[in-house]
C-alpha cells in the first residue's frame, strides 16, 4: 500500500515538475517576443544623429542615368515623397578609374573623348544639394589597377563564375585612403580642392557587406583586416574634413551556415569591437528586409525544420525585420550605448505571379504594393515606439535607375516605389501621406530641435507617443498642460540626469504645452504591459521547480526525521 502511495506521490510530483518547467519555457519564451529589444524607461540622452527615425531612400543605380533630366526629376520625386536623405553608391573603379591620382574617364575615347570622372557625380551632389537632401555616399568597389594581385588569385576567378559582380579589397589598403581623401575633400566645400559651386556631402559609408566572401575578393572574411581598411578610410576622411560623418558597411545578415557567407553579421560586428572598430565610425548600418514577414514579427528565435535543419544550430535566430535588434545587443555588449543605428536598406518585394516561382520568392513571400505602403510605415512606426536608437532608415528602393533595362526575371525592380517609367506606385502614394502628418515623438531621448517641436506664439509645443514626458534643463516655474489640461512636474530622473517629470499618462499619442524657455532636450517613456509577470515570474516558477524537485528527489525528510 505505502509502495502504491509512493509510486502515485511520485509521479504526480513529477508530472507537477514537468508543468512548471514547460510554463517557465512558456514564460521565457513569450518575453523575449513580446519585450525584447523595446526601450520602455529611457536612461541615456539623445544620441549625436540618432533624433530617431528619420526616413531617407535609396537611389539605386542612379549614377547610370545618362539624362541629367533624369537625375532631377528622381531628387524631384524623393523630395515630394517627403525624406531627407537619399542612400547612393559613389563607386572607386568609376571615379579613380586607371591610375592612382587619375579622376580622368578615358574609357569612351571614340564616342566621348576624355571627360572628367567627377563630372557626373557633381550632377548628383548639385541635384541633392538644390533638392535639400543630405547624401549618403557609399564608397567601394576598388578598379582593376587597385588589386592585381586579388584580381589574379584562384579563388577569385573561381568566385566570378559564381558571381561577376564581386569585389573585394585592394592589394594595399592604403590606396583606398588616398581615395577616399580625394573624395571628402572635393565635397567638404572648405575652399580647397572643392567640386564647383560648394557642393557638399557629409555622410560618407565606408565598403558593403565586408562579411561576403563575394565582398572580399572570395577570401574568408577577416572582421580584422576589415578593421584596418576602416581605420585607413576614416583617418583619410577625418583629415580632409573634421566634421564628416563615418557610417559603418551595412552587413548581409546571415546564419554562417553558407560557406559564401561563413561567418554572421553577429560574430563578425563582435570582433570588429574586439579589434577596436568602433574608434572608426560614428553611425552603425544595418539591413533589416521584412523577407515577407510583417513589420510587428518579434520572434527572434525559431526551431530550424526540415528544409533547412542544421545538427549544429537548431535553434537560430531570424534574418526578417527584428534582426536589428541583436545587432544592437553586440554593441551594447560593448558598452557602445550612444552610437546610433542607421538602416542601409529595408524594404519589401511585390514581384508578380508572371516571375518563375524560384525566383520570385529570393526575398520572401511577395507582398502587395498596398501590403508594402502599410509594412514600410510600420517598420518605421515600431522602430518609433521601440528603438530609440535608430536615426535615418532608407527605403530600398525610390526606383530602379540607369540606362539598362532590367532582366524581366529578376524580381529587384519590384522594391521599388516608382516604376520604370517614373509611375508613383500604391507605397509611394502610402508612404508620402504618412510623412505629411506631423512628426509624434516616440520613446527614448529627443532634443529640442526635434521635428515633434513646433514654437507657438506663447512657447513650445511637443507632441509624443508614450504614458511619460521628461524635461531636462527647466525650472519648477515653467507652466506645462498636457492635452489642454494644467500639470505640476516632479522632481526626477532620467538616467542619471535631473529632470522634471509629468505622471503616468494613459499610453497613447499627447500634445504638451510649454511656456518659457525652451529645456535642453526631453524624453519619452512608456508603460510595460504586465512587467511583473516578466520581472517575478520566472524566479518564481524557478523557485516552484527547486521545491518539487528537492520532494521528488528527497521526499519529505520532516517526516523521516520525526520518525527516526
Amino acid at each position: 500500500m505505502n509502495a502504491s502511495r509512493s509510486i502515485i506521490r511520485t509521479a504526480l510530483l513529477a508530472g507537477l515538475l514537468l508543468v512548471l518547467l514547460g510554463t517557465l519555457a512558456l514564460v521565457v519564451w513569450t518575453d523575449n517576443a513580446a519585450n525584447r529589444g523595446i526601450t520602455f524607461i529611457t536612461s541615456d540622452p539623445p544620441p549625436p544623429f540618432g533624433d530617431h527615425p528619420s526616413v531617407g531612400v535609396n537611389l539605386y543605380n542612379l549614377q547610370y542615368e545618362p539624362d541629367p533630366a533624369a537625375i532631377a526629376r528622381t531628387f524631384a520625386l524623393a523630395r515630394e515623397l517627403g525624406v531627407g536623405y537619399a542612400r547612393i553608391q559613389m563607386t572607386w573603379e568609376d571615379l579613380e578609374i586607371h591610375g592612382r591620382g587619375d579622376f580622368e574617364d578615358r574609357r569612351n575615347l571614340a564616342t566621348l573623348g576624355a571627360v572628367s570622372a567627377w563630372a557626373k557625380y557633381d550632377r548628383i551632389v548639385a541635384a541633392a544639394n538644390a533638392a535639400e537632401i543630405e547624401l549618403i555616399v557609399r564608397l567601394e568597389r576598388p578598379p582593376a589597377w587597385a588589386r592585381p594581385q586579388a584580381l589574379a588569385s584562384t579563388a577569385f576567378q573561381e568566385g566570378l563564375l559564381l558571381d561577376g559582380n564581386s569585389t573585394g579589397p585592394p592589394d594595399d589598403y592604403a590606396d583606398f585612403g588616398h581615395f577616399v581623401q580625394a573624395v571628402v575633400e572635393r565635397y567638404d566645400a572648405d575652399g580647397l580642392d572643392d567640386a564647383p559651386d560648394g557642393l557638399h556631402i557629409r555622410y560618407f559609408q565606408i565598403w558593403n557587406e565586408p562579411n561576403l566572401r563575394g565582398e572580399w575578393n572570395w577570401q574568408e572574411p577577416s572582421p580584422e583586416d576589415f578593421v584596418r581598411l576602416l581605420r585607413i578610410a576614416a583617418e583619410a576622411a577625418r583629415s580632409a574634413n573634421p566634421e564628416v560623418v563615418i557610417l559603418f558597411p551595412g552587413l548581409s545578415p546571415t546564419d554562417g551556415l553558407d560557406w559564401r557567407a561563413p561567418m554572421s553579421e553577429l560574430a563578425y560586428l563582435d570582433r570588429v569591437y574586439q579589434a577596436g572598430g568602433a574608434a572608426y565610425f560614428d553611425v552603425m548600418s544595418a539591413q533589416s528586409y521584412g523577407l515577407g514577414q510583417p513589420p510587428d514579427e518579434h520572434r527572434y528565435v525559431f526551431l530550424r525544420g526540415r528544409a533547412n535543419w542544421s545538427w549544429t544550430q537548431p535553434i537560430d535566430t531570424r534574418n526578417d525585420v527584428s534582426r536589428v535588434v541583436l545587432l544592437r545587443e553586440i554593441m551594447q555588449r560593448h558598452g557602445d550605448t550612444q552610437t546610433p543605428v542607421w538602416v542601409s536598406e529595408f524594404g519589401w518585394n511585390s514581384a508578380p505571379d508572371s516571375l518563375p516561382p524560384e525566383r520570385r520568392s529570393t526575398w520572401g513571400q511577395p507582398v502587395t504594393e498596398a501590403q508594402k505602403g502599410a509594412y514600410l510605415i510600420g517598420q518605421i512606426e515600431r522602430a518609433r515606439q521601440e528603438w530609440p536608437w535608430m536615426g535615418v532608415m532608407n527605403v530600398w528602393m525610390l526606383r530602379f535607375g540607369g540606362y539598362a533595362e532590367p532582366d524581366p526575371n529578376d524580381p529587384t525592380p519590384y522594391f521599388a516605389l516608382v516604376s520604370r517609367d517614373w509611375q508613383p506606385l500604391a507605397s509611394y502614394t502610402m508612404l508620402k501621406e504618412y510623412l505629411a502628418r506631423p512628426s509624434v515623438a516616440g520613446v527614448g531621448a529627443h532634443t529640442w530641435d526635434s521635428t515633434a517641436v513646433t514654437r507657438t506664439a506663447t512657447g513650445w509645443q511637443v507632441r509624443f507617443s508614450g504614458a511619460r514626458i521628461s524635461l531636462v534643463g527647466v525650472d519648477g516655474a515653467t507652466e506645462v498642460q498636457i492635452d489642454g489640461r494644467a500639470i505640476t512636474l516632479s522632481p526626477g530622473m532620467v538616467g542619471d540626469v535631473a529632470a522634471l517629470q509629468s505622471g503616468w499618462l494613459e499610453p497613447g499619442e499627447h500634445v504638451l504645452d510649454l511656456s518659457g524657455a525652451a529645456p535642453l532636450w526631453f524624453a519619452v517613456d512608456q508603460a510595460r504591459p504586465w512587467g511583473w509577470v516578466w520581472d517575478y515570474g520566472p524566479l518564481l516558477l524557478i523557485a516552484a521547480c527547486a521545491v518539487v524537485g528537492a520532494l521528488l528527489v528527497g521526499g519529505r525528510p520532516w517526516r523521516n526525521r520525526r520518525n527516526a
